[in-house]
């Protein structure tokens, strides 16, 4: 187990609760879940007949990971859902970053958990972007770090993925979802349990993601074959990470007890081709533009 786990740690798990389930494929227990028993379940209301198009944050296809501008550009190509990694600056603004560290050019970084917005803001991540064709074509344009905030006033009306990199910030962020008015359409997940576990009673309203206790209980629940429906309405497995492997039966089981499957990353065809066959709800990807293309024909 040692060895998968390091294999995982090292694709840079984006996902929560991923360790748990290669534990659990490690035990065989994988296959346990078309055999569980089905239990009476409202359907999740992230259910889609076609996999919906989730333009993944650290993408950098079609920009700067994390920025509005590589989320427009994702959204013009096909994507239906926005996702943003959260950190927060020293003085407290939630921000839009996969790491801690921001590169300014090829020998310095800024540090997000150590810097106020206004310098984190003066950095222009345009300028370190190679872009698809190496031709760095955002240079000098300004492009900066964006605010949560600005993301979801970029986007309003369209389902939001918001992933919370570290803890902090969690009550600013359910303050700012209300004042906004997108409790209903944004989705909240955490790199680890704590902060999806701090956010939750203060924000009851939004949805929150499967965590790494959950899995604990869908193993106990698949070996003991209860009745049982999920807590949460969204689950986010990985679709093959180390050894696991991402089965059309894990995706029935999700189904049947209440939960809709959002899968990370595919940004090759077959790898697309793949999570259509799975029958999930919605693919994390870079490439949205070969999703629209093979997900709608």
């Amino acid at each position: 187990m040692r060895d998968d786990l390091d294999v995982l740690t090292a694709a840079t798990p984006r996902r929560p609760y991923v360790h748990a389930l290669i534990a659990f494929a490690l035990m065989g227990g994988a296959t346990q879940a078309a055999m569980a028993t089905t239990a009476p379940c409202p359907a999740s209301p992230y259910r889609s007949d076609r996999p919906m198009i989730i333009a993944h944050a650290s993408g950098t296809y079609f920009g700067p990971p994390n920025t509005i501008e590589m989320m427009r550009a994702a959204v013009a190509a096909g994507a239906d859902v926005v996702d943003a990694d959260v950190r927060t600056t020293i003085d407290g603004v939630l921000v839009a970053s996969h790491d801690d560290a921001i590169r300014v050019d090829a020998t310095h970084t800024v540090s997000i958990a150590r810097s106020t917005y206004a310098q984190v803001r003066r950095v222009d991540l345009g300028n370190t972007w190679t872009g698809p064709k190496h031709d760095r074509p955002l240079a000098g344009r300004g492009v900066r770090v964006p605010t949560i905030d600005a993301i979801l006033r970029a986007f309003p009306g369209r389902r939001v993925g918001l992933e919370f990199k570290t803890t902090g910030g969690e009550e600013t962020m359910c303050t700012l979802l209300r004042v906004l008015h997108r409790t209903a359409d944004a989705f909240v997940s955490s790199a680890g349990d704590a902060a999806v576990d701090r956010f939750k009673p203060l924000c009851p309203e939004v949805t929150t993601t499967v965590t790494d206790a959950m899995v604990v209980e869908f193993q106990q629940v698949q070996a003991e074959k209860r009745v049982w429906c999920a807590p949460v309405t969204l689950g986010q497995p990985p679709l093959a990470v180390g050894t696991f492997r991402l089965t059309r039966a894990d995706v029935l089981w999700d189904h049947a007890h209440g939960l809709a499957d959002f899968t990370w990353t595919a940004d090759d065809v077959a790898s697309l081709k793949a999570a259509v066959a799975l029958g999930v709800d919605g693919v994390y990807t870079a490439r949205p533009d070969l999703a629209r293309a093979i997900f709608r024909r």
